[in-house]
């Protein structure tokens, strides 16, 4: 029994263990920062927050539906996917109890935005896929539109994988299923009929067309599946993890830890990044992110809070919004915690932008928990300078003489023309405006 648990502990120390707690790379950035920038965007992301008492309201939405009530019209509220626990919205001539449920579970997100100003999104995570597959989905963003009037209110649209959304002229959001892309088309008869996009290559090359197109502006794409993340999902464990794998009621020491390492190692979940399809995904993604410097990704996904920049492209993970999680801070992760809430992010008129992260105290209030810059600023304001002094009138003409004085032979091909009066000088006064 002693060599299991030397075993086990050695496993521990050498792998590291995942943790609830909050995680900062710079504790600086636990304090927040007051700015007077121009602010022309903001976005409120949550995620997962598809689990709330039958007629609630869990905790992180409550805090997220009072941002949402202060909040102007230059915004979007964006739920991240997983909408409704445990498998979407089913069909309620199948079960009256699973439906009503599960519509308590999506109206608890819906009334947060009974008050809001902006414009709001739901996008699908692999859980929304469960009931019916694309049926249950669709039935989803049927309400989801019906409920709150707006045919623009989930995306994308029919279950296909894509759609760019206009924000402003320098703000542009780019929205994936990543579910279509990572679930098993033999078992979802159907699942492209409505689309353009028919095939995972083809989905590719509309990608990096729209990431070229929009070069130069702030560019979000919202996806339920993250590309960076140091949760369960991205194989790190805690400590429970090492006795209880995958939610067991029963400890299994030794044989839980050496479950969770075939976990990592193996891929076998299509949940997770390190397996094949969701890998491919990740790797073809971070390289089209690389035709813009100003590309960022936001996800839910896994249960945490998280912040990450990789490869040139920083990743935001709020995806606590009903359920906590374990993180660990490793590699480009620069916060992380497994608290419930949600994130903001401000894009600014000079280009740059800030995200920031709440989460809940021991009572259930709003508690700040991280800020950083995203994006530089890049644009600066055009200050135009005149002379004080004008002469009372200016002359100009079109072309020069020397432009409109052609060869006999030309004159005789194309004729006179009005070459002339091209070049004749016009005297116009001038005036002062102000």
């Amino acid at each position: 029994m002693k060599k299991h648990f030397a075993l086990l502990l050695a496993i521990v120390l050498l792998n590291g263990c995942a943790t609830y707690k909050a995680k900062y790379a710079d504790m600086d950035q636990a304090k927040d920062v007051n700015s007077d920038k121009e602010v022309v965007q903001t976005f409120y992301l949550i995620g997962d927050a598809g689990l709330s008492p039958l007629g609630g309201m869990n905790p992180a939405l409550q805090i997220f539906k009072n941002k949402l009530d202060k909040a102007d019209k230059n915004s979007m509220a964006i739920f991240l996917g997983d909408n409704i626990y445990p498998a979407g919205l089913p069909d309620k001539k199948d079960s009256t109890i699973a439906y009503n449920t599960a519509k308590s579970h999506l109206e608890a997100q819906l009334k947060t935005l009974d008050n809001f100003k902006g414009k709001p999104l739901f996008i699908p995570g692999n859980h929304d896929w469960y009931t019916e597959g694309l049926v249950g989905l669709k039935r989803q963003e049927r309400y989801v539109e019906e409920r709150l009037k707006n045919k623009d209110a989930f995306e994308p649209d029919n279950g296909c994988p894509l759609e760019d959304i206009k924000i402003s002229d320098n703000v542009t959001l780019i929205v994936i299923d990543t579910e279509w892309y990572l679930t098993n088309w033999d078992k979802r008869p159907g699942i492209n009929d409505e689309c353009e996009i028919k095939s995972r290559e083809k989905f590719f090359e509309e990608l990096e067309s729209l990431i070229k197109k929009n070069r130069g502006k702030t560019t979000l794409i919202a996806m339920h599946h993250p590309m960076f993340t140091y949760g369960p999902h991205g194989g790190q464990f805690s400590l429970r993890h090492q006795f209880y794998p995958k939610k067991m009621a029963v400890p299994i020491p030794v044989l839980g830890s050496f479950i969770n390492v075939l976990r990592r190692t193996t891929g076998a979940s299509i949940a997770d990044i390190q397996n094949k399809r969701y890998n491919t995904l990740k790797k073809r993604l971070v390289t089209l992110a690389q035709y813009s410097d100003k590309v960022i990704f936001t996800s839910g996904h896994e249960h945490t809070l998280q912040y990450i920049v990789e490869e040139n492209t920083p990743q935001i993970v709020s995806g606590s919004g009903a359920k906590k999680g374990v993180t660990r801070l490793i590699n480009g992760s620069q916060f992380s915690t497994g608290e419930m809430g949600y994130a903001t992010l401000e894009v600014y008129k000079d280009g740059s932008s800030r995200v920031r992260y709440f989460g809940l105290d021991g009572q259930n209030r709003e508690k700040f928990l991280f800020t950083t810059q995203v994006l530089p600023p890049d644009r600066k304001p055009q200050i135009a300078t005149y002379e004080e002094n004008f002469p009372a009138e200016v002359k100009a003409s079109i072309y020069t003489t020397e432009e409109t004085d052609k060869t006999g032979f030309f004159k005789s091909l194309w004729g006179e023309r009005y070459r002339k009066y091209y070049s004749t000088e016009v005297t116009a006064p001038t005036v002062r405006l102000d």
